[in-house]
């Protein structure tokens, strides 16, 4: 399956990046008002795992002053939520 190279929030378009070294992030997203800004998740992720960090990011990029530990405690509930609502498959966690 061909990953999208963008996704847009909010009518604003972020490129989307797999990148393979990310510091001790999993994600990164660039403020909302930067111009070609860039949303950047760990290449590797799968499942859960990359599902909770997507989320996260977009967060940021839907709303940039959100409280860290709300964004954490957000995106940990959304994917588990969205894993026992079966739109995760088990093999795939992360």
């Amino acid at each position: 399956m061909d990953r999208p190279r963008s996704v847009t929030i909010l009518g604003k378009r972020w490129r989307l990046s797999f990148a393979p070294h990310l510091g001790r992030n999993l994600g990164t997203c660039e403020h909302p008002e930067t111009p070609s800004k860039t949303i950047r998740i760990q290449a590797g992720l799968k499942g859960t795992e990359l599902v909770e960090v997507l989320i996260h990011e977009m967060l940021h990029a839907a709303n940039w002053h959100l409280n860290e530990e709300f964004v954490d405690h957000f995106c940990r509930d959304a994917a588990r939520a969205l894993k026992r609502l079966g739109l995760l498959r088990e093999d795939e966690n992360g």
